[in-house]
């Protein structure tokens, strides 16, 4: 693998694309995670956890993440036998009725890896885990706080045979399944760091384009890296505009992948058929430059384009897509199809 981009560069080098796709290495090395009381942080991150799996680079980790204490449905009138019996061994000993979307796996040890290298979760697989899911929007939260001046919980039903949700009658979504938090921990140095907004190393992006076939690549902050993946979510928009997705448990693999001397600083992505630089900052419009000088960065340095051409470019053929509105910091990814570059 290549090294390290200009400074502020998010994105996959040319030269150094590790392929995508769901086939699982033979010769690659399977754990399992469940999400139990004893394997999961609920809402912050925290470089003095210990560690729940130690694995080695290019290991496969079989997921299930779980949001959804059952108190929470209950208390907006679940009947207790329609609830699934897994939420209530993997919510023993909460003490509050919150959702709990932030229940994250982990933290995982990836051997070898230190400050100045990059882990890559490259998603494999990723399906919905369990039928019953929520969404809820809150007073002073979201884009419309001043149209939207109360709270709203809602329980979905997944139809787990069409993989749609209903929402209302003749109006049917597509699940189409994504963890909003995948994340290495932050410097020591940090402390308890909370789960809510994204960071330079990954957390709440909420990017629904980081599902099956993606890889997220997250500059490592202290020894071991330190994974932490979870948040499911069955289906969300570009922007999560109400607050919230359709919250629910999910199952899948991921391969967690090496890279030493890979200094990046802050993430960066690629999905099979675009190059993706990934802007993050309370300001949505400084979030928008970060992420459009990074790309800028990437052709220039990685397909030989001066910067004049790189940027009218990325005018030309790049999409500025808004992933995350909502959470203090706001997330912006840019994007630039594959195809359009030659292979030669």
């Amino acid at each position: 693998m290549r090294t390290p981009l200009l400074a502020r560069v998010m994105l996959v080098p040319a030269v150094a694309l590790v392929l995508l796709g769901t086939a699982r290495p033979a010769e690659a090395a399977v754990h399992d995670l469940k999400a139990t009381p004893t394997t999961v942080h609920r809402g912050f991150f925290d470089a003095s956890l210990p560690p729940v799996l130690t694995i080695d680079s290019g290991d496969i980790v079989r997921l299930e993440t779980s949001t959804g204490n059952p108190r929470y449905f209950e208390h907006l009138g679940v009947p207790k036998e329609k609830i699934p019996k897994e939420l209530f061994a993997e919510y023993e000993g909460v003490d509050n009725d919150g959702r709990g979307d932030h229940t994250l796996d982990g933290p995982i040890y990836v051997t070898g890896a230190e400050p100045g290298d990059a882990i890559e979760i490259k998603i494999l697989k990723v399906a919905v885990r369990l039928p019953i899911a929520a969404m809820s929007f809150r007073p002073t939260r979201g884009v419309l706080p001043d149209e939207f001046t109360y709270q709203k919980d809602r329980v979905f039903w997944i139809d787990m045979k069409h993989q749609t949700v209903e929402f209302a009658p003749g109006v049917k979504v597509p699940v189409k399944p994504f963890w909003g938090v995948m994340a290495v921990a932050p410097e020591a140095s940090r402390g308890r760091v909370p789960s809510g907004p994204p960071d330079i190393f990954g957390g709440n992006l909420d990017n629904r384009d980081l599902g099956a076939g993606s890889s997220l690549f997250l500059p490592v902050q202290t020894k071991g890296g330190l994974v932490s993946i979870g948040d499911g979510h069955a289906v969300q928009g570009d922007g999560e505009v109400g607050l919230s997705a359709v919250e629910g448990s999910l199952k899948g693999e991921v391969q967690i992948i090496l890279h030493k001397g890979m200094k990046l600083h802050g993430p960066r992505a690629e999905t099979p058929t675009h190059y993706m630089a990934i802007g993050l900052s309370p300001d949505l419009n400084i979030a928008a430059h970060n992420a459009t000088s990074d790309m800028v960065n990437f052709l220039a340095t990685e397909k030989g384009l001066s910067r004049d051409d790189a940027y009218m470019l990325c005018s030309a053929a790049m999409d500025l897509i808004i992933s995350e509105a909502v959470d203090g910091t706001k997330g912006v990814h840019a994007v630039i199809p594959k195809a359009i570059f030659s292979s030669k």
